[in-house]
């Protein structure tokens, strides 16, 4: 007596397709990143915040005003941005998107302003006034960058429109198994389906 072998090849593979009802949930690859860069990018703001306080206690001048203010509203979106992105509200979306183009333009702004040698200049980008101007390019645009792409991508969107899937779904007997023929075993955990297999 032979049993052929379950479950018979050309059909896809056990659990190959989601359960009947359920949806399968998208990825937040690109959303969590993006929340932590854009935690990472309001925590160094908020450093940058505390050294430009500290430099004001000396020299109260309109470069380290100007640079105080900006570093707060940046830590501020950004910070406030990236929470709400992992807490999957689309608000913190709106927030990491506003407070990392934010940041960029304000690098773009502090280069044009050194570029054609203007008579007014201000400090930002966190701790780098004591690192140098050109650590703006490593520290401060290129994460900006890489959090404003990584939430304006797609998926993020779809992420946040999902809603978390049902906790406990129970797959349907003998899910992800071709309906057992007569004369073959049952898959297994199901029920025994057909007769018995009889004599060969």
């Amino acid at each position: 007596m032979t049993y052929q072998q379950y479950p018979p090849q050309g059909y896809p593979a056990p659990g190959a397709y989601p359960p009947p009802g359920m949806v399968r949930q998208p990825s937040g690859a690109t959303a969590i990143i993006a929340g932590i860069l854009a935690i990472l990018g309001g925590l160094w703001f908020l450093a940058g915040l505390v050294s430009h306080v500290i430099e004001l206690s000396h020299y109260f001048i309109s470069f380290f005003v100007v640079g105080a203010v900006l570093d707060l509203v940046s830590a501020a979106l950004l910070l406030g941005g990236g929470i709400m992105l992992l807490l999957r509200k689309r608000a913190g979306r709106l927030l990491t998107v506003i407070g990392a183009a934010s940041a960029i333009g304000f690098v773009a702004l502090t280069f044009l302003l050194r570029a054609f040698d203007a008579h007014f200049h201000f400090s930002y980008g966190g701790v780098t006034l004591f690192f140098g101007f050109g650590w703006l390019l490593f520290v401060v645009l290129i994460p900006a960058i890489a959090t404003l792409v990584l939430a304006l991508v797609p998926p993020t969107a779809r992420w946040l429109a999902a809603k978390p899937g049902a906790a406990g779904a129970v797959q349907p007997p003998n899910f992800g198994y071709p309906p057992p023929q007569p004369g073959y075993p049952p898959a297994p955990g199901g029920r025994q389906q057909g007769q018995p297999p009889g004599q060969w």
